[in-house]
């Protein structure tokens, strides 16, 4: 059903590592099929911080917190699960 409404398509540069600075190193960008939704929203990221999300992106690319879409930052990743207990889809908090 999820498909049906993946109608944009963003950049994804997902994290690979990290150099002898501690600066992050970036696999190839590549192009992934979404839904982007713009809006505010304070959640609690991965380090137990309050921090303020700007987007939300639904799609079935496996994404991790650190990866970059279209230059934001993936700070949090939900799961929503359906009724019988079925990973649907995730959605990542930019």
């Amino acid at each position: 059903m999820l498909r049906d409404y993946l109608n944009q398509v963003v950049i994804l540069k997902s994290l690979i590592g990290m150099d002898e600075y501690n600066e992050p190193i970036f696999g190839e960008a590549k192009e992934v099929e979404c839904r982007l939704i713009d809006r505010f929203k304070r959640i609690v990221n991965d380090k137990g911080e309050e921090v303020v999300s700007d987007g939300i992106i639904q799609c079935y690319e496996r994404i991790k917190v650190g990866d970059y879409i279209d230059n934001r930052k993936v700070i949090a990743v939900n799961s929503i699960v359906d009724l019988e207990g079925v990973i649907g889809y995730k959605g990542y908090l930019l």
